[in-house]
């Protein structure tokens, strides 16, 4: 059976995904966008720094300090128009373009 994650949508209710699921993870503030092949990202209550250590052992990958991605649901890794950053796009439907931070290159 797949290891489950948890995510804290509130203090009283925690909801129980399949991390295969998850496209990537988005810092909003002091939240975490849980980005899922839904048009609605679920929201955990906890900043990336805490929801991100469910998530490594599980392959995903931080790219820049507000964003991890799962690598199974990159579609492409390319430069930007200004021909030095990097930025990876994400699967359909999600289709969301992430920088990847100069220290994350490697």
């Amino acid at each position: 059976m797949a290891q489950r994650v948890l995510v804290h949508i509130s203090r009283s209710e925690q909801r129980v995904i399949d991390p295969d699921d998850v496209y990537c993870l988005v810092a909003t503030g002091g939240e975490t966008e849980v980005r899922l092949r839904g048009r609605t990202p679920l929201i955990d209550m906890r900043p990336l720094g805490e929801v991100l250590p469910s998530f490594e052992p599980l392959g995903f990958v931080r790219i820049h300090h507000q964003h991890a991605v799962n690598p199974i649901h990159v579609r492409l890794l390319r430069l930007q128009a200004d021909g030095r950053d990097w930025e990876v796009k994400m699967d359909p439907p999600v289709n969301l373009v992430l920088p990847i931070a100069r220290d994350r290159l490697g």
